[in-house]
């Protein structure tokens, strides 16, 4: 008579989104919301989690040069060295959907286990 009326899998999909809620506030400046579950962040696309590829990368890992450098600095925008304080997290979804964010790479253990709980909790 009391008690949950959940079943085992919806205990455990619900868990599952608990996680992922508290591994995406870690990180900062995104949020899950549900009905469909979805990432969102202030002023970018929504995405949607199911079938999302998370990609972490360094400032200092981040190799492209930009026109905007190599118009200000000629040649010696190769040698200049790259932001190394901050994350950039790519999540890309399914349905071609794109979100890029920023953060502290003190936070890179978070975003890690963010990406790693996208893909192995929500897989497409």
């Amino acid at each position: 008579m009391f008690g949950s009326k959940k079943s085992a899998e919806e205990k455990t999909a619900s868990k599952a989104v608990t996680e992922l809620r508290l591994a995406a506030a870690s990180i900062g400046g995104m949020m899950v919301r549900k009905d469909p579950l979805r990432f969102t962040a202030p002023g970018q696309m929504d995405v949607p989690v199911a079938g999302a590829q998370v990609t972490v990368d360094r400032g200092e890992a981040a190799k492209r040069i930009t026109a905007t450098r190599v118009a200000l600095t000629g040649i010696f925008a190769l040698a200049l060295k790259k932001d190394n304080t901050k994350l950039f997290i790519t999540i890309e979804g399914a349905d071609g959907s794109a979100m890029l964010l920023d953060c502290n790479a003190k936070k890179e253990a978070a975003a890690r286990k963010f990406a790693i709980l996208v893909h192995t909790k929500h897989p497409a």
